[in-house]
């Protein structure tokens, strides 16, 4: 995967044997040498991880414990504010995934994808995009505004100012369009609709707790 920046080393912050397994195989699979994965299943041990070897390439299991967790992406990113970060969840935790962007992470996979499914998403992050799918699509909605067009609607006590195609991405991609045929449709390559999501996610990062 030659187009692939890999960022190394690496963190694996997982309970799940098999998933943690799944997820080796598929790291070395794009080009990372197996010495340098880090796994655990304990934050605490993580964090004495994150210390000593500064990983550039983080997976982290929400499932773990969700507060603690997204305390420690929190933490995480001030200490290694450049760390890519992904979090593991189930596909349903949306408000989850939420806060998880919301405290930095890049990007994420679940439990539910298959392992296509799981190499493309890490695939897009490693490229400098992020995946997005229709349900969180929706839900960043509801806490945005867009910018060429302010809305003033008093539940909205975070907004998120989007760009227009920002807006006109997550739009799309909430009535059910894959990123491919995002990109068709709006006449963008597929690399500058990846681009415009992390945009996206960096808005949500900046949002005060």
């Amino acid at each position: 995967m030659a187009e692939l920046m890999l960022p190394v080393p690496i963190m694996l912050i997982e309970d799940q044997p098999a998933f943690n397994h799944l997820l080796e195989s598929i790291l070395v699979g794009i080009g990372y040498p197996a010495e340098l994965i880090m796994s655990t299943d304990h934050l605490a041990e993580a964090e004495q991880l994150l210390q000593q070897h500064l990983p550039n390439l983080i997976l982290i299991d929400l499932s773990l414990d969700q507060t603690d967790t997204i305390t420690f992406i929190k933490q995480l990113k001030k200490i290694h504010p450049d760390a890519n970060v992904i979090a593991v969840l189930a596909q349903q935790q949306t408000s989850l995934l939420f806060d998880a962007i919301q405290a930095g992470a890049q990007g994420y996979i679940f439990h539910e994808n298959t392992e296509t499914e799981i190499l493309n998403n890490i695939k897009s992050i490693l490229r400098g995009g992020a995946p997005i799918h229709h349900v969180l699509a929706q839900y960043i909605l509801s806490h945005q505004v867009e910018s060429k067009q302010i809305i003033s609607i008093a539940q909205l006590n975070k907004p998120i100012y989007l760009s227009a195609i920002e807006y006109e991405i997550l739009n799309l991609v909430s009535g059910g369009l894959n990123l491919k045929q995002v990109a068709e449709q709006t006449f963008t390559s597929l690399y500058k609709i990846e681009g415009n999501i992390k945009s996206t996610y960096r808005k949500i990062a900046c949002l005060k707790n």
